[in-house]
């Protein structure tokens, strides 16, 4: 057997260094890339047929091969996924021969649609030549020849598989952690290698929202790589009459040459589609900047740039969707669409720039031509297939069907119903079509155009879509009993038919088990979620949205009421940290922050009370919250200690600074000033503080109130104590201000005579009395100054 190093080079990088075709093959790879030659040779599919595609006995066959056999049968495992990538991701077409030997009977006895359901859920029958993916999957798994040679290609049979089904597979992702377990642990994964299996492991977890993963492996090829980015401010020009420069955000890339690993040079001299202007009015095609050190000098490998498109992949499902967003991944696409792109990575750093720019109307119609080329580009002779696949499972490319979804979408976005619904019957993309027909109000023909499907062949998916079209619950009914009642499909459109309805109610069950038998639906468990609150079944609510966080992290909504959940079952940690997600969705919504004011009072988490008040005053330039200031005051004088166990007079000084801007937002607030004067470093400060209060409550017909009475006499009291406790020199004007105070008061409320005030007003008149004797007793007679 060759040496592991010669393995690698020959059958993992096999896509990565892949001879440049312009048609024809070299005599020296002719043993390898005779690719169309081996998949229309019927010695190689014998003993798939001979066996019904069993596993079981294809590995007692494979096992019995000699080494060199199996190498054979290996490339031709090769053949056969590359050249599914090539029919059902980036073009051209096979060759008339190649066609009609696939097209022949012996490829109709087997339903490989059947043979290729994960979960109860058939591949997209959009899929072409679904045969080949089958025996390569085989072939990958059974036919050894090295450990890691056979887990990693089996791992890109995985990619593909998952990106040729309408639903996220928990049984694919299963088979991706299994043999996860096993890359982890070889020791011939080094440098360049395992940089390029970083970046395929990183695009197999974004593809099922594993976000924690996949940044773990970005992190990894980055630093192997020696790839450092961020993102900063530079002085530049969006629009075209814009005469002064301002402050633009741009990437600064930087590549460090690392474990001995060559940058090799890559050949972009391809026939890749074409980059379209956008010819706004306004807009330049792109931000011009004043300094040009920022992209334009830094030079990327094909590798690198793979890199930075599962970058962006990453930061599109672990961000919040808004314009920051946007913002943020314009200048990394810019920097690919700079750099020699191989025509995979071209293809998918348009259609990333395109799902950006068909959100604004400016950009809109580049979005759609953009779409447009693309989809033309598949159709093309050149590039040579070979160049196509070259990258494919390293950026997340998306079947070609898709792609044309894409442009449909945007059709739609423009107002073009008859064009997307074209596109949308040609990919049968059933659910659309009815949006489509619902829209030109001609709903009646979507069900018309399902039911026909139905005739010529019954499916689970067409009769929930028949359901959806016509109302029929019936439909779903039949759905379930045809699949056996193993369908999470028929059980989530059965329990949507009824949450639209908002029988909430009726809609949980349905829901719970649709996620039973597929846990990868972030959009049931957030519907599951929201139907559990309406009916306050707050543990329900708090694992469903618990779940949907872990697929969709960007949610601000599920985050928020994931919070809101918790608070309702007791678990107020749990909700804290919640809300500190929701923020990092949404950190400019007061309501949220006013969530975290209240729970982290209510979990003595003083710092983010502080924290949060602050951030609501910004928010709302006026804010009051007495009870939180309150227990927030009385921990920190107590030095109560917090959630951490630390104490809490730690806190004394920021709560200082609080309560002094709370204040002056509201001077005449005098329960505000009674607990400022409570945090008063200084007797003489408290005493200012506590008069100040005795202003506040003081006001209009204050005496009227029994219970502003009291607060008056409370405040009067504690007045009181600081002139009689404390050695105060009596001649100081503060004295004879504060019986002045007490005095009033004292005269005041004796008018209401209220009898909840009778024994205050006799201690106030106590303390008063006393306050006289002290002045008398010092022998001074002094004029009242203002205080």
């Amino acid at each position: 057997m060759e040496n592991i190093e010669n393995l690698l080079n020959q059958y993992l990088l096999i896509c990565d260094k892949l001879p440049k075709c312009s048609g024809h093959k070299a005599e020296s790879d002719k043993n390898i890339w005779d690719l169309n030659d081996c998949i229309a040779c019927e010695d190689n599919w014998k003993i798939f047929f001979d066996t019904s595609f069993d596993s079981d006995q294809i590995k007692l066959h494979f096992n019995s091969k000699s080494e060199e056999e199996r190498v054979k049968i290996f490339k031709f495992g090769i053949g056969c996924l590359i050249n599914f990538v090539r029919c059902n991701f980036t073009g051209p077409d096979f060759d008339k021969t190649t066609e009609e030997f696939l097209n022949g009977d012996k490829f109709k006895t087997i339903a490989f649609s059947k043979l290729l359901s994960v979960n109860n859920e058939d591949i997209n029958g959009n899929t072409k030549f679904p045969a080949l993916l089958a025996a390569s999957k085989l072939i990958f798994e059974w036919c050894p020849i090295n450990t890691i040679i056979n887990i990693w290609w089996y791992w890109r049979s995985v990619i593909i598989h998952q990106q040729v089904l309408d639903e996220l597979s928990p049984t694919l992702l299963s088979d991706a952690d299994r043999l996860y377990k096993h890359i982890q642990v070889n020791p011939n994964i080094k440098d360049y290698v395992k940089a390029l299996l970083d970046i395929e492991v990183a695009q197999l977890y974004l593809l099922f929202r594993h976000v924690s993963k996949a940044k773990e492996h970005i992190m990894s090829a980055s630093g192997i790589l020696g790839i450092h980015y961020k993102l900063i401010g530079a002085l530049g020009k969006r629009t075209k009459h814009q005469e002064k420069e301002t402050a633009q955000l741009s990437l600064k890339v930087t590549v460090e040459g690392k474990n001995g690993i060559q940058r090799p040079e890559e050949d972009g001299d391809l026939n890749i589609p074409k980059n379209i202007p956008l010819n706004d009015d306004v807009r330049l095609n792109s931000v011009e900047f004043s300094s040009k050190d920022n992209m334009d000098n830094v030079s990327l490998t094909v590798t690198e740039q793979k890199l930075f498109i599962t970058i962006v992949q990453e930061m599109l499902i672990a961000k919040p969707q808004d314009e920051l967003q946007t913002e943020e991944l314009h200048p990394f696409i810019d920097l690919i669409l700079n750099q020699k792109n191989s025509f995979s990575v071209r293809v998918i750093a348009l259609l990333l720039r395109c799902k950006l720019e068909s959100k604004n109307r400016r950009t809109i119609e580049r979005s759609l031509a953009q779409c447009e080329e693309i989809v033309n580009s598949f159709k093309r002779e050149s590039p040579h297939f070979l160049n196509r696949v070259a990258d494919i499972f390293g950026i997340g490319m998306p079947p070609m069907w898709k792609v044309e979804a894409q442009h449909a979408d945007v059709l739609l976005n423009i107002g073009l119903v008859k064009n997307a619904l074209d596109i949308y019957l040609k990919i049968k993309l059933w659910e659309e079509v009815i949006v489509c027909y619902t829209i030109l109000k001609l709903r009646h023909k979507a069900a018309e155009i399902i039911q026909e499907q139905l005739n010529v062949k019954p499916t689970v998916k067409l009769l929930c879509l028949l359901g959806d079209a016509t109302d029929d619950v019936t439909c779903y009914e039949k759905a379930w009993e045809m699949s056996k009642r193993r369908s999470h499909r028929a059980q989530r459109h059965w329990g949507q038919y009824l949450f639209l309805r908002k029988q909430y109610e009726q809609c949980i069950p349905h829901f719970e088990k649709s996620v039973s038998i597929n846990p990868l639906q972030s959009v049931v468990w957030f519907r599951l979620g929201f139907a559990a609150l309406q009916t306050e079944n707050w543990q329900t609510a708090a694992t469903a949205y618990r779940r949907y966080t872990t697929l969709e992290p960007d949610g601000f909504e599920a985050w928020n009421n994931l919070a809101q959940a918790y608070i309702k079952i007791g678990n107020k940690r749990n909700a804290h940290q919640a809300i500190l997600e929701a923020l990092k969705c949404n950190f400019e919504n007061w309501k949220v922050w006013e969530n975290l004011l209240v729970v982290s009072c209510d979990i003595s988490n003083f710092s983010d009370v502080i924290r949060a008040y602050h951030k609501l005053l910004d928010l709302k330039e006026k804010y009051l919250n007495i009870e939180v200031l309150n227990v927030l005051v009385y921990n920190v004088c107590n030095d109560v200690n917090d959630f951490e166990g630390q104490p809490s007079q730690r806190f004394l000084k920021k709560t200082r600074e609080l309560l002094g801007r709370v204040t002056a937002i509201y001077p005449g607030e005098g329960y505000v000033w009674e607990l400022y004067a409570s945090l008063a470093p200084a007797t003489l400060l408290r005493a200012q503080r506590l008069q100040r209060a005795y202003r506040g409550y003081s006001q209009g017909t204050w005496e009227k109130n029994p219970a502003t009475c009291q607060q008056v006499l409370y405040v009067c009291t504690k007045l009181a104590e600081i002139v009689l406790d404390n050695e105060i020199d009596p001649k100081d004007s503060l004295i004879n201000s504060i019986k002045l105070n007490l005095s009033s008061a004292i005269s005041a409320i004796k008018k209401q005579d209220w009898e909840e005030t009778r024994e205050l007003v006799e201690q106030v008149s106590g303390h008063l009395e006393k306050i006289t004797e002290k002045i008398k007793n010092s022998g001074s007679d002094i004029k009242l100054s203002r205080t």
